[in-house]
Protein backbone atom coordinates (compact mmCIF):
# COMPACT_ATOMS: atom_id res chain seq x y z
CA UNK A 1 0.00 0.00 0.00
CA UNK A 2 2.98 2.58 1.11
CA UNK A 3 6.09 1.23 -0.43
CA UNK A 4 7.78 4.53 0.32
CA UNK A 5 7.53 4.11 4.01
CA UNK A 6 10.32 1.68 6.08
CA UNK A 7 10.05 -1.66 6.52
CA UNK A 8 9.69 -1.38 10.16
CA UNK A 9 6.61 1.08 9.82
CA UNK A 10 5.11 -1.31 7.40
CA UNK A 11 5.58 -4.17 9.89
CA UNK A 12 3.69 -2.41 12.13
CA UNK A 13 0.32 -1.38 10.09
CA UNK A 14 0.98 -5.55 9.63
CA UNK A 15 0.69 -6.38 12.92
CA UNK A 16 -2.26 -3.96 14.02
CA UNK A 17 -4.37 -5.48 11.14
CA UNK A 18 -3.15 -8.92 12.30
CA UNK A 19 -4.66 -8.06 15.76
CA UNK A 20 -8.17 -6.90 14.12
CA UNK A 21 -8.54 -9.82 12.61
CA UNK A 22 -7.77 -11.70 16.13
CA UNK A 23 -10.33 -9.74 18.14
CA UNK A 24 -12.99 -10.37 15.87
CA UNK A 25 -12.58 -13.76 16.45
CA UNK A 26 -12.44 -13.75 20.21
CA UNK A 27 -15.56 -11.75 20.19
CA UNK A 28 -17.28 -14.24 18.07
CA UNK A 29 -16.37 -17.34 20.35
CA UNK A 30 -18.45 -17.81 23.52
CA UNK A 31 -17.68 -16.96 26.91
CA UNK A 32 -15.65 -19.79 28.27
CA UNK A 33 -14.85 -18.34 31.63
CA UNK A 34 -18.48 -17.18 32.56
CA UNK A 35 -21.19 -14.71 31.28
CA UNK A 36 -19.48 -11.20 30.87
CA UNK A 37 -15.72 -12.16 30.35
CA UNK A 38 -15.63 -10.29 26.97
CA UNK A 39 -17.04 -7.14 28.34
CA UNK A 40 -14.27 -7.41 30.59
CA UNK A 41 -11.27 -7.86 28.44
CA UNK A 42 -12.78 -5.42 26.01
CA UNK A 43 -12.78 -2.92 28.75
CA UNK A 44 -9.04 -3.62 29.33
CA UNK A 45 -8.34 -2.79 25.48
CA UNK A 46 -10.25 0.26 25.96
CA UNK A 47 -7.91 1.04 29.03
CA UNK A 48 -4.85 -0.26 27.58
CA UNK A 49 -5.45 2.22 24.17
CA UNK A 50 -6.00 5.56 26.61
CA UNK A 51 -2.85 4.61 28.75
CA UNK A 52 -4.84 3.13 32.14
CA UNK A 53 -4.19 -0.36 32.05
CA UNK A 54 -2.17 -2.01 34.41
CA UNK A 55 1.90 -2.22 34.52
CA UNK A 56 3.73 -5.18 33.02
CA UNK A 57 7.02 -4.60 32.45
CA UNK A 58 7.38 -1.09 30.72
CA UNK A 59 5.00 -1.85 28.47
CA UNK A 60 1.28 -1.48 29.66
CA UNK A 61 -1.00 -4.26 29.91
CA UNK A 62 -2.64 -6.95 32.22
CA UNK A 63 -0.60 -9.70 32.20
CA UNK A 64 -3.61 -12.07 32.03
CA UNK A 65 -4.45 -11.17 28.81
CA UNK A 66 -2.08 -12.06 25.80
CA UNK A 67 -4.76 -9.66 23.51
CA UNK A 68 -4.23 -6.55 25.72
CA UNK A 69 -0.12 -7.26 25.92
CA UNK A 70 -0.26 -7.66 21.64
CA UNK A 71 -2.43 -3.75 21.67
CA UNK A 72 -0.08 -2.48 24.05
CA UNK A 73 3.17 -3.26 22.49
CA UNK A 74 1.49 -1.90 19.49
CA UNK A 75 0.30 0.92 21.09
CA UNK A 76 4.08 1.71 22.47
CA UNK A 77 5.61 1.20 19.11
CA UNK A 78 2.91 3.76 17.38
CA UNK A 79 3.90 6.47 19.96
CA UNK A 80 7.60 6.14 19.61
CA UNK A 81 7.29 6.30 16.17
CA UNK A 82 3.85 8.14 15.04
CA UNK A 83 2.96 11.72 15.10
CA UNK A 84 1.83 12.62 18.59
CA UNK A 85 -0.89 15.17 16.81
CA UNK A 86 -2.00 12.05 14.55
CA UNK A 87 -2.17 9.36 17.18
CA UNK A 88 -5.30 10.64 19.16
CA UNK A 89 -7.30 10.11 15.65
CA UNK A 90 -5.59 6.37 15.38
CA UNK A 91 -6.78 5.59 18.89
CA UNK A 92 -9.89 7.33 18.56
CA UNK A 93 -10.75 5.12 15.65
CA UNK A 94 -9.55 1.96 17.81
CA UNK A 95 -12.16 2.52 21.07
CA UNK A 96 -14.61 2.87 17.90
CA UNK A 97 -13.36 -0.31 16.60
CA UNK A 98 -14.42 -1.83 20.02
CA UNK A 99 -17.58 -0.34 20.79
CA UNK A 100 -18.49 -1.02 17.23
CA UNK A 101 -17.79 -5.02 17.83
CA UNK A 102 -19.90 -5.08 21.56
CA UNK A 103 -22.97 -3.65 19.30
CA UNK A 104 -22.23 -6.33 16.84
CA UNK A 105 -22.19 -8.78 19.18
CA UNK A 106 -25.37 -7.77 21.24
CA UNK A 107 -27.08 -7.14 18.28
CA UNK A 108 -26.69 -10.99 17.48
CA UNK A 109 -27.52 -12.14 20.57
CA UNK A 110 -30.50 -10.23 20.11
CA UNK A 111 -31.77 -11.60 17.26
CA UNK A 112 -30.97 -15.22 18.43
CA UNK A 113 -33.53 -14.16 21.15
CA UNK A 114 -36.17 -13.25 18.88
CA UNK A 115 -35.58 -9.39 18.90
CA UNK A 116 -35.63 -6.69 16.44
CA UNK A 117 -32.70 -6.70 13.97
CA UNK A 118 -30.71 -2.60 14.07
CA UNK A 119 -31.58 -0.30 11.89
CA UNK A 120 -29.63 0.05 8.69
CA UNK A 121 -28.06 3.54 9.63
CA UNK A 122 -27.08 2.42 12.90
CA UNK A 123 -25.82 -1.14 11.28
CA UNK A 124 -23.40 0.41 8.83
CA UNK A 125 -22.29 3.39 11.48
CA UNK A 126 -21.35 0.67 13.75
CA UNK A 127 -19.95 -1.74 11.41
CA UNK A 128 -17.73 0.72 9.13
CA UNK A 129 -15.95 1.38 11.77
CA UNK A 130 -15.85 -2.33 12.50
CA UNK A 131 -14.71 -3.30 8.85
CA UNK A 132 -10.97 -2.26 9.56
CA UNK A 133 -9.95 -0.11 7.16
CA UNK A 134 -10.35 3.54 9.56
CA UNK A 135 -7.99 1.83 12.00
CA UNK A 136 -5.27 0.96 9.18
CA UNK A 137 -5.42 4.29 7.77
CA UNK A 138 -4.98 6.52 10.55
CA UNK A 139 -1.96 4.08 11.81
CA UNK A 140 -0.95 4.85 8.11
CA UNK A 141 -1.00 8.49 8.87
CA UNK A 142 0.61 9.08 12.04
CA UNK A 143 3.99 7.30 10.26
CA UNK A 144 3.56 9.58 7.15
CA UNK A 145 5.97 12.30 7.06
CA UNK A 146 3.68 15.07 5.29
CA UNK A 147 3.71 18.78 5.89
CA UNK A 148 0.82 20.08 6.62
CA UNK A 149 -1.16 16.71 6.90
CA UNK A 150 -3.49 17.39 9.89
CA UNK A 151 -4.90 20.48 7.37
CA UNK A 152 -6.67 17.75 5.00
CA UNK A 153 -7.66 15.50 8.01
CA UNK A 154 -11.60 16.82 6.63
CA UNK A 155 -11.39 16.24 3.14
CA UNK A 156 -9.51 12.95 3.95
CA UNK A 157 -11.66 11.68 7.17
CA UNK A 158 -14.66 12.31 4.55
CA UNK A 159 -13.43 10.24 2.29
CA UNK A 160 -12.13 7.22 5.16
CA UNK A 161 -15.85 7.25 5.93
CA UNK A 162 -16.99 6.94 2.33
CA UNK A 163 -14.21 4.47 1.56
CA UNK A 164 -15.13 2.28 5.10
CA UNK A 165 -18.55 1.92 4.57
CA UNK A 166 -18.41 1.03 1.15
CA UNK A 167 -16.33 -2.23 2.25
CA UNK A 168 -18.52 -2.73 4.76
CA UNK A 169 -21.30 -3.30 2.43
CA UNK A 170 -18.67 -5.51 -0.11
CA UNK A 171 -17.92 -7.51 3.22
CA UNK A 172 -21.68 -8.37 3.50
CA UNK A 173 -22.41 -9.44 -0.01
CA UNK A 174 -19.41 -11.69 -0.26
CA UNK A 175 -20.24 -13.46 3.22
CA UNK A 176 -23.89 -12.77 3.26
CA UNK A 177 -24.30 -16.60 3.35
CA UNK A 178 -21.69 -17.35 6.01
CA UNK A 179 -22.90 -14.95 8.32
CA UNK A 180 -26.76 -15.85 7.67
CA UNK A 181 -25.22 -19.55 8.53
CA UNK A 182 -23.82 -17.99 12.25
CA UNK A 183 -26.83 -15.72 13.07
CA UNK A 184 -24.97 -12.87 12.38
CA UNK A 185 -26.73 -9.63 11.46
CA UNK A 186 -25.93 -7.83 7.86
CA UNK A 187 -26.83 -4.89 5.50
CA UNK A 188 -28.88 -7.97 3.48
CA UNK A 189 -30.25 -9.18 6.59
CA UNK A 190 -31.38 -6.29 7.56
CA UNK A 191 -33.25 -5.43 4.26
CA UNK A 192 -30.83 -4.28 1.50
CA UNK A 193 -31.15 -6.56 -1.78
CA UNK A 194 -28.02 -7.31 -3.78
CA UNK A 195 -28.85 -4.78 -5.95
CA UNK A 196 -29.59 -1.80 -3.64
CA UNK A 197 -26.11 -2.89 -1.35
CA UNK A 198 -23.61 -3.30 -4.66
CA UNK A 199 -25.49 0.45 -5.64
CA UNK A 200 -24.03 2.13 -2.14
CA UNK A 201 -20.85 0.13 -2.58
CA UNK A 202 -19.78 1.56 -5.96
CA UNK A 203 -21.60 5.19 -4.89
CA UNK A 204 -19.59 5.13 -2.02
CA UNK A 205 -16.12 4.02 -3.57
CA UNK A 206 -16.51 6.98 -6.12
CA UNK A 207 -17.45 9.36 -3.66
CA UNK A 208 -14.37 8.49 -1.97
CA UNK A 209 -12.24 8.42 -5.00
CA UNK A 210 -13.67 11.74 -6.23
CA UNK A 211 -12.78 13.39 -2.87
CA UNK A 212 -9.17 11.93 -2.90
CA UNK A 213 -8.32 12.68 -6.90
CA UNK A 214 -6.93 17.09 -5.87
CA UNK A 215 -4.91 15.14 -2.97
CA UNK A 216 -3.66 12.40 -4.49
CA UNK A 217 -3.04 14.24 -7.94
CA UNK A 218 -1.04 16.96 -6.19
CA UNK A 219 1.39 13.65 -4.45
CA UNK A 220 -0.21 13.73 -1.03
CA UNK A 221 1.03 10.01 0.51
CA UNK A 222 -1.57 10.63 2.85
CA UNK A 223 -4.70 10.67 0.41
CA UNK A 224 -2.75 7.97 -1.70
CA UNK A 225 -2.65 5.46 0.73
CA UNK A 226 -6.07 5.98 1.70
CA UNK A 227 -7.21 5.18 -1.27
CA UNK A 228 -5.23 2.43 -1.68
CA UNK A 229 -5.79 0.55 0.99
CA UNK A 230 -9.77 1.06 -0.16
CA UNK A 231 -9.18 -0.13 -3.59
CA UNK A 232 -6.99 -3.54 -2.17
CA UNK A 233 -10.23 -4.08 0.28
CA UNK A 234 -12.97 -3.93 -2.43
CA UNK A 235 -10.66 -5.81 -4.66
CA UNK A 236 -10.28 -8.80 -1.85
CA UNK A 237 -14.36 -8.71 -1.32
CA UNK A 238 -14.38 -8.90 -5.14
CA UNK A 239 -12.60 -12.09 -5.34
CA UNK A 240 -12.78 -14.36 -2.16
CA UNK A 241 -14.44 -14.22 1.37
CA UNK A 242 -10.95 -13.93 3.65
CA UNK A 243 -12.68 -16.17 6.41
CA UNK A 244 -12.90 -18.67 4.53
CA UNK A 245 -10.32 -17.88 1.88
CA UNK A 246 -10.21 -21.43 0.69
CA UNK A 247 -13.74 -21.08 -0.51
CA UNK A 248 -13.28 -18.82 -3.20
CA UNK A 249 -16.83 -19.93 -5.22
CA UNK A 250 -18.69 -18.83 -2.39
CA UNK A 251 -21.66 -16.79 -4.09
CA UNK A 252 -20.67 -12.70 -4.50
CA UNK A 253 -23.83 -11.47 -7.10
CA UNK A 254 -22.18 -11.68 -10.37
CA UNK A 255 -19.16 -12.35 -8.90
CA UNK A 256 -16.54 -15.44 -9.33
CA UNK A 257 -18.44 -18.46 -8.84
CA UNK A 258 -21.54 -16.81 -9.00
CA UNK A 259 -24.34 -17.53 -11.38
CA UNK A 260 -26.40 -14.38 -11.31
CA UNK A 261 -26.46 -11.38 -13.63
CA UNK A 262 -23.19 -9.94 -13.88
CA UNK A 263 -24.58 -6.01 -13.33
CA UNK A 264 -24.33 -7.02 -9.60
CA UNK A 265 -20.53 -7.39 -9.41
CA UNK A 266 -19.01 -5.00 -6.84
CA UNK A 267 -16.30 -4.01 -9.37
CA UNK A 268 -13.20 -1.76 -8.71
CA UNK A 269 -11.65 0.67 -11.11
CA UNK A 270 -8.35 -0.73 -12.59
CA UNK A 271 -5.81 2.12 -13.42
CA UNK A 272 -5.23 2.49 -16.91
CA UNK A 273 -7.74 -0.12 -18.12
CA UNK A 274 -11.65 0.53 -19.28
CA UNK A 275 -13.89 -1.93 -16.63
CA UNK A 276 -16.15 -2.93 -19.54
CA UNK A 277 -19.44 -3.27 -17.47
CA UNK A 278 -19.09 0.61 -16.09
CA UNK A 279 -18.48 2.98 -18.58
CA UNK A 280 -19.73 5.40 -15.57
CA UNK A 281 -17.28 4.94 -13.43
CA UNK A 282 -14.92 5.61 -16.24
CA UNK A 283 -16.96 8.49 -16.88
CA UNK A 284 -16.10 9.56 -13.33
CA UNK A 285 -12.57 9.35 -13.17
CA UNK A 286 -11.83 11.14 -16.72
CA UNK A 287 -13.74 14.27 -14.91
CA UNK A 288 -11.63 13.48 -12.30
CA UNK A 289 -8.71 13.80 -13.97
CA UNK A 290 -9.89 17.41 -15.84
CA UNK A 291 -11.39 18.46 -11.83
CA UNK A 292 -7.20 17.86 -10.92
CA UNK A 293 -5.76 18.86 -14.33
CA UNK A 294 -4.25 15.47 -14.19
CA UNK A 295 -3.35 13.34 -17.46
CA UNK A 296 -4.47 10.42 -18.63
CA UNK A 297 -3.08 8.50 -21.60
CA UNK A 298 -4.57 8.58 -25.31
CA UNK A 299 -5.29 5.06 -25.69
CA UNK A 300 -7.56 4.73 -22.16
CA UNK A 301 -9.40 8.46 -24.03
CA UNK A 302 -9.76 6.55 -27.68
CA UNK A 303 -11.49 3.35 -26.05
CA UNK A 304 -13.67 5.95 -23.85
CA UNK A 305 -14.12 8.57 -26.97
CA UNK A 306 -15.39 5.38 -28.88
CA UNK A 307 -18.16 4.43 -26.25
CA UNK A 308 -19.31 8.14 -25.37
CA UNK A 309 -22.53 9.37 -26.66
CA UNK A 310 -22.32 11.91 -29.68
CA UNK A 311 -23.30 15.28 -29.04
CA UNK A 312 -25.88 17.69 -31.43
CA UNK A 313 -25.86 21.22 -31.96
CA UNK A 314 -27.91 22.29 -29.35
CA UNK A 315 -25.98 21.14 -26.72
CA UNK A 316 -22.55 22.95 -28.23
CA UNK A 317 -24.33 26.15 -28.29
CA UNK A 318 -22.40 28.53 -25.36
CA UNK A 319 -18.88 29.37 -24.03
CA UNK A 320 -16.45 26.38 -23.10
CA UNK A 321 -13.70 26.52 -21.21
CA UNK A 322 -11.26 23.69 -22.38
CA UNK A 323 -7.92 22.17 -21.34
CA UNK A 324 -5.81 19.30 -22.05
CA UNK A 325 -5.00 15.95 -21.10
CA UNK A 326 -1.10 15.91 -21.57
CA UNK A 327 1.55 18.98 -22.07
CA UNK A 328 4.67 17.53 -24.31
CA UNK A 329 2.88 17.05 -27.92
CA UNK A 330 2.91 19.50 -30.15
CA UNK A 331 -0.49 20.77 -30.48
CA UNK A 332 -0.47 21.20 -26.45
CA UNK A 333 2.71 23.32 -26.39
CA UNK A 334 1.14 25.18 -29.01
CA UNK A 335 -2.47 26.13 -27.28
CA UNK A 336 -0.28 27.11 -24.09
CA UNK A 337 1.87 29.40 -26.06
CA UNK A 338 -1.19 30.87 -27.16
CA UNK A 339 -2.78 30.84 -23.42
CA UNK A 340 -5.79 28.94 -25.07
CA UNK A 341 -8.61 29.27 -22.79
CA UNK A 342 -11.47 27.93 -24.53
CA UNK A 343 -14.34 27.61 -27.36
CA UNK A 344 -17.38 29.63 -28.16
CA UNK A 345 -20.23 28.49 -30.32
CA UNK A 346 -22.78 31.45 -31.14
CA UNK A 347 -24.84 29.33 -33.60
CA UNK A 348 -24.11 26.64 -36.11
CA UNK A 349 -22.55 29.35 -38.96
CA UNK A 350 -20.68 31.11 -36.28
CA UNK A 351 -17.81 29.40 -34.18
CA UNK A 352 -14.78 31.12 -32.47
CA UNK A 353 -12.36 28.13 -32.10
CA UNK A 354 -9.44 29.84 -30.01
CA UNK A 355 -10.67 32.10 -27.93
CA UNK A 356 -7.49 32.97 -25.56
CA UNK A 357 -6.21 35.04 -22.80
CA UNK A 358 -3.88 38.14 -23.22
CA UNK A 359 -0.97 39.07 -21.09
CA UNK A 360 -3.87 40.80 -18.52
CA UNK A 361 -5.67 37.32 -18.38
CA UNK A 362 -8.60 39.27 -20.37
CA UNK A 363 -10.10 36.63 -22.60
CA UNK A 364 -10.28 37.63 -26.53
CA UNK A 365 -10.82 35.84 -29.72
CA UNK A 366 -8.06 34.35 -31.58
CA UNK A 367 -8.72 34.72 -35.61
CA UNK A 368 -5.51 34.62 -37.07
CA UNK A 369 -6.13 30.95 -37.67
CA UNK A 370 -9.70 31.74 -38.86
CA UNK A 371 -13.11 30.83 -37.59
CA UNK A 372 -15.34 27.98 -37.89
CA UNK A 373 -18.69 26.09 -38.37
CA UNK A 374 -20.50 23.20 -37.06
CA UNK A 375 -21.99 20.23 -39.27
CA UNK A 376 -22.80 16.76 -38.88
CA UNK A 377 -20.07 14.24 -39.32
CA UNK A 378 -19.96 10.56 -39.43
CA UNK A 379 -16.63 9.63 -37.46
CA UNK A 380 -15.87 6.07 -35.85
CA UNK A 381 -18.67 4.83 -36.56
CA UNK A 382 -21.65 7.54 -34.73
CA UNK A 383 -22.97 10.91 -36.22
CA UNK A 384 -22.64 13.85 -34.40
CA UNK A 385 -21.73 17.41 -34.17
CA UNK A 386 -18.36 18.26 -35.20
CA UNK A 387 -16.91 22.01 -35.46
CA UNK A 388 -14.79 22.41 -38.96
CA UNK A 389 -12.16 25.03 -39.72
CA UNK A 390 -12.57 27.31 -42.24
CA UNK A 391 -9.16 27.79 -43.27
CA UNK A 392 -7.46 24.56 -41.62
CA UNK A 393 -7.39 20.96 -42.57
CA UNK A 394 -8.94 20.46 -38.83
CA UNK A 395 -11.99 18.91 -37.91
CA UNK A 396 -12.75 18.85 -33.83
CA UNK A 397 -15.23 16.08 -33.10
CA UNK A 398 -17.23 15.96 -29.83
CA UNK A 399 -18.53 13.14 -27.37
CA UNK A 400 -20.36 13.81 -24.02
CA UNK A 401 -18.94 12.78 -20.66
CA UNK A 402 -21.67 15.37 -19.24
CA UNK A 403 -24.06 17.89 -20.18
CA UNK A 404 -21.40 19.92 -19.20
CA UNK A 405 -18.58 18.49 -19.83
CA UNK A 406 -17.24 17.13 -23.51
CA UNK A 407 -14.16 14.85 -24.89
CA UNK A 408 -13.01 16.45 -27.58
CA UNK A 409 -10.53 14.65 -29.97
CA UNK A 410 -8.64 17.44 -32.34
CA UNK A 411 -8.63 15.28 -36.14
CA UNK A 412 -5.67 17.52 -37.97
CA UNK A 413 -5.20 16.10 -41.73
CA UNK A 414 -1.36 14.98 -41.74
CA UNK A 415 -0.74 14.87 -37.85
CA UNK A 416 0.83 11.69 -36.94
CA UNK A 417 -1.64 11.21 -33.33
CA UNK A 418 -5.24 12.25 -32.51
CA UNK A 419 -4.61 15.10 -30.12
CA UNK A 420 -7.44 15.27 -26.84
CA UNK A 421 -8.81 17.51 -24.91
CA UNK A 422 -12.03 18.52 -22.79
CA UNK A 423 -14.26 21.48 -22.43
CA UNK A 424 -16.55 22.37 -19.76
CA UNK A 425 -19.13 24.64 -20.26
CA UNK A 426 -18.94 28.02 -19.17
CA UNK A 427 -22.60 29.12 -16.74
CA UNK A 428 -24.40 31.83 -17.71
CA UNK A 429 -24.65 34.47 -15.24
CA UNK A 430 -28.04 34.89 -14.44
CA UNK A 431 -29.87 38.38 -15.04
CA UNK A 432 -29.77 40.80 -12.61
CA UNK A 433 -33.42 41.86 -11.41
CA UNK A 434 -35.02 44.94 -12.06
CA UNK A 435 -33.79 48.14 -9.96
CA UNK A 436 -30.65 46.77 -9.29
CA UNK A 437 -27.81 48.96 -11.13
CA UNK A 438 -24.47 47.59 -11.80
Amino acid sequence: MTPWLPSESCYQISRLMVWLMAIDNVLDAPDQAGPGESAARVRSWHQVLAGRADRDSNRGCRSDDPMARALAEIASDLHRSGRPELLALWRESMHQTLVGMQHESTAARAADAGGAVPQLTDYLRHGAWTIGVEQQVTALWTLLDEPDLPRRLPVLRGALREGAIAIRLLNDLRGHHREQSEGKADALAIGLSEQEAHDRAEAGLESCRRALAPLSSAGYGSAVALERVVLWHARMYHRFDPVRPGRAASRLPGGAGGATDTRHTPSVPRPREIPPMSIQRVVQEVLDIITSAGECDNARLAELFDRLEPVDTDLLIGTWRGGGFEHTSENAALLAKMRWYGKRFASPGQVEPLLCRDEEGNVFSYEEMGLATLHEVVYRGKQSTAMVYDQLPIIDHFRRLTDDVLLGLMDKKGAPADFYFHLTRVPVPAPRPPGHGG
